[in-house]
């Protein structure tokens, strides 16, 4: 690529020479195009300040590290790996001419930690700073606490197109703030939403039939994920003119087939490149004057469920859709096509969620005990994650033993800190090589052992080989290794990069035959063994039906009953997706009792226990003693136990029934029921009187209070079904709790004929008697209850009945109801009932149960 018209970075380039040699902290806001990636670098090679020093210049992904590095060095007629140079894990190309070099975060995060005060090195740049990934948060965070407490002298300059400056200025007081005005070619924006989202792939591909294939120069198509472009690259590629180059650009290509996306078309070529968000920044893709964005992208987050970072499809946030807009207006005027509504863009929010609030943070923790401080909060982020995040995360580490409860590293910690892979997979490969083989069924070497483990994890590392043609039926571990172990001489693609970490991991603990371990046959059996140093959690024994299991911190896993593996006893889990609520292995590997024991005979967090307990059986419903050894969650070994039952083990067996079945699997009789409707009663409405909670949820909760004292002896349901449930409540009260309950909250009210009427309790403020309207006379206020000891009370809701105890009013005002309503029962009654008495003035009439005629000859035997 050649520059034929000047930069707009050039209009600032003396103010840009001058703040960066007299400022330690600038920040530089320019549009995309502007020339901040790969003209701006040439300045700083060219200052006098920094020609005997050293310059990192940080790029967020890997593809935009070479190509920007290619591009300096060209510029420079030079060589890559002369005056400019990179740096990525597992390939380089620098010398001791290097004076600036184009770096991942994750790179300078391991120079800091061999070289905490950066020596040589004059200056840091953060190129794209706004895409905020936690290795990027990480690395200038150390690169501030080295500026601020041990290189006042060193220089750092963030760059980005959508810097959030207020926020970033806030953050570094002492910053200078420059920006630059962009090339602004014009950008024509065109919406076109799709009717129905859940098939937006459809309305793209549609989309990119009419207006990409006609288009006369080259299109940029983001979409989310690998996939998607899979999928869209199938559909579309019947129908491309001869003269369209199709172009998948993703980060899992190979440097060739990126370089085909990105470099010049030949003369009279156009291309169609379908590219994830690794296009947004950095990447010139020549001759692009047509954007088609699909509006959204696939993110990795944090499952705490499954201790996996699970890819989720999200809306891209303003800063995004303006940064792929971009593309479209870099070298030439544009348009952008919105495969989604204006309005649903304007709703969105302008910075995406940081990666810090919904990333892994293992292997940032152990970066951050390695610097020597035991929490995120003593150093200088921008954005800490939730406390109850970080504290799991630290929690998960010590549970591995790769810190101490002080979260500072362990011995073993200090040696997974120096590996270039997951802290659970360093674990992993320094637990085979400490491994005593001679306990092992499978008579092999520590050298074949700790090269498999070499080979799990770079394996784990990468997406799933087998991902493409993946059945549901292939969730053995031992096939990808095979797979890996016939390429290993002469691997491409994936292999080739899967190969390369294998071979640093193993050098990394001095194995030096790797050839010869290439070449033989390794102890595939130990893969579980393996994985449960990595994954101790997820130890998984099968329930049930085939294909179902449950881990060791008590999740349940399914994989299909089809699967070969489904049969086994116990298996490790090394991948699993979230499929609606169930989590679905990917991958894993059996493992068998005496393997699980060799792993958890050292350790210091989830031990094998072994206990008494009392276990219930369903079939004869008795409780039956029983010896368990127990992993966590997991129950590996049951036998039939000789000791007696001890009545804490029964006591406590029935209390976790009961949890587990809830508090129906109890023989609740209605007097029971009534009285835990009462007490409930009370307890809401008059919660001055401070009796004990009563609902399900207090009563599950505090079994040990009123259940166990009565259950220890009790071996059988049938028995249990005899218990006295209310005697049992009540004994949580003293004797005058007990009575203040039986008065203001009785269970019947008593009319002035002496009948005993049930009051009936629910969830209303007011229960409910139901009583002949008769027994009423003579009252002319409502009956009250719960008020006693001075408290006023409430109004019982009065069903007034017919002698043939049929509803026929309801009231709580009874003097009210004697005053007005009654007329009209009264006529009705007299038609009904002649026999009866029905007063033209109650409230001053006599209570009866009795009829007319009972009622006069009463009268007659006075007289």
């Amino acid at each position: 690529m050649s520059i034929t018209a000047p930069l707009p970075i050039e209009a600032i380039k003396s103010q840009f020479c001058q703040t960066i040699t007299q400022h330690n902290t600038v920040i530089l806001s320019a549009p995309p195009g502007a020339g901040k990636s790969t003209c701006l670098p040439l300045w700083l090679l060219a200052l006098t300040e920094f020609l005997e020093q050293k310059i990192y210049l940080l790029q967020p992904r890997r593809l935009a590290v070479k190509n920007i590095a290619t591009y300096l060095a060209r510029q420079l007629n030079e060589q890559v790996g002369d005056t400019v140079g990179y740096r990525l894990r597992n390939d380089s190309k620098v010398s001791k001419n290097t004076r600036l070099e184009v770096i991942t975060e994750g790179i300078l995060t391991q120079i800091i930690q061999h070289d905490a005060e950066l020596s040589g090195c004059a200056l840091v740049v953060f190129d794209e700073f706004h895409e905020r990934s936690l290795h990027g948060d990480l690395a200038y965070a150390l690169t501030r606490d080295v500026q601020q407490g041990l290189r006042d002298d060193l220089k750092i300059l963030l760059m980005s197109a959508t810097l959030d400056i207020n926020t970033l200025a806030k953050a570094l007081p002492d910053a200078k703030v420059l920006t630059s005005e962009g090339r602004c070619f014009p950008v024509e924006f065109t919406y076109i939403a799709p009717v129905n989202i859940q098939r937006w792939r459809d309305h793209a591909i549609s989309v990119i039939k009419q207006q990409a294939l006609a288009h006369q120069g080259s299109t940029l198509v983001f979409l989310p994920g690998v996939g998607d472009i899979r999928f869209i690259a199938q559909a579309v590629s019947q129908y491309c003119p001869d003269d369209l180059l199709l172009c998948p650009l993703f980060g899992d290509l190979t440097l060739k087939q990126q370089q085909q996306a990105i470099q010049p078309c030949e003369l009279g070529k156009r291309k169609l490149v379908l590219a994830t968000n690794i296009a947004e920044t950095s990447l010139t893709i020549e001759g692009v004057n047509m954007v088609i964005d699909c509006g959204f992208e696939k993110v990795a987050i944090y499952d705490n469920a499954s201790l996996m970072n699970k890819l989720t499809q999200q809306q891209i946030a303003k800063a995004s859709a303006i940064q792929r807009a971009g593309r479209a207006g870099r070298l030439m005027a544009g348009q952008c096509i919105r495969l989604y509504a204006k309005d649903d863009f304007e709703r969105r929010p302008e910075q995406s969620i940081n990666d810090i609030q919904q990333a892994d943070l293992l292997p940032t923790l152990i970066e951050v005990a390695r610097w020597g401080v035991t929490s995120l909060a003593e150093i200088p982020l921008l954005e800490l994650p939730s406390t109850i995040k970080e504290r799991q995360a630290w929690q998960e580490l010590q549970n591995l033993a790769i810190v101490d409860q002080q979260n500072k590293l362990t011995q073993r910690g200090e040696q997974v800190a120096l590996f270039s892979c997951h802290p659970r997979f360093a674990r992993m490969i320094l637990s085979a090589q400490n491994l005593s083989t001679h306990h092992l069924s499978v008579k092999t070497s520590t050298d074949k052992l700790t090269f498999l483990a070499c080979i799990l994890a770079a394996l784990l590392e990468e997406r799933d080989i087998l991902a493409a043609q993946q059945s549901r039926f292939d969730c053995d571990i031992a096939q990808r290794v095979n797979i890996i172990m016939s390429k290993f001489s002469q691997p491409y693609g994936v292999f080739a990069s899967i190969v390369k970490q294998v071979k640093n991991l193993a050098h990394r603990v001095q194995l030096n035959n790797i050839n010869v371990l290439a070449g033989s046959a390794l102890p595939t059996e130990c893969i579980g063994l393996l994985l449960a140093y990595a994954y101790p959690e997820r130890v998984a024994k099968a329930r049930g039906s085939s294909g179902d299991f449950v881990c060791a911190n008590g999740k349940g896993v399914a994989l299909d009953e089809q699967d070969v593996l489904a049969g086994e006893k116990f298996l490790v889990i090394a991948d699993l997706m979230q499929f609606k609520n169930v989590l679905r292995v990917r991958l894993a590997a059996s493992i068998d009792l005496s393997q699980i024991e060799q792993v958890f005979s050292d350790r210091n967090g989830e031990q094998i226990t072994k206990q008494e307990v009392a276990v219930f059986d369903d079939l004869s419903g008795k409780i039956i003693a029983r010896s368990q050894t127990k992993l966590a969650a997991l129950i590996l070994q049951e036998s039939i136990s000789k000791n007696n039952l001890t009545t804490d083990h029964i006591a406590q067996m029935w209390c976790e029934l009961i949890t587990r079945k809830g508090l129906s699997f109890l023989n609740w009789q209605n007097k029971d029921l009534a009285l835990k409707k009462r007490w409930q009663w009370l307890t809401t409405f008059f919660p001055q009187y401070e009796l004990i909670d009563i609902s399900d949820q207090s009563l599950l909760a505090n079994l040990a209070d009123w259940f166990s004292p009565f259950v220890g002896e009790i071996k059988s349901t049938v028995k249990l079904a005899k218990l006295d449930l209310s005697a049992m409540l009540l004994s949580q009260l003293d004797y005058q709790q007990q009575q203040l309950l039986k008065q203001a909250a009785p269970s019947v009210y008593i009319g002035a004929t002496g009948r005993h009427c049930s009051i009936t309790y629910a969830n209303e403020k007011s229960p409910k008697v139901a009583m002949p309207m008769q027994e009423l006379y003579g009252s002319t206020q409502t009956p009250c209850i719960g008020g006693i000891n001075g408290q006023q009370g409430i109004p019982l809701l009065l069903e007034l009945l017919s002698p043939a105890q049929r509803p026929i009013q309801v009231t709580q005002d009874l003097a009210q109801f004697w005053q007005g309503s009654y007329k009209a029962v009264q006529k009705e009654m007299k038609s009904q009932y002649p026999k009866h008495y029905w007063p033209d003035d109650p409230a001053n009439a006599k209570a009866t149960n009795k009829t007319k005629r009972h009622i006069e000859n009463n009268i007659k035997s006075k007289n």
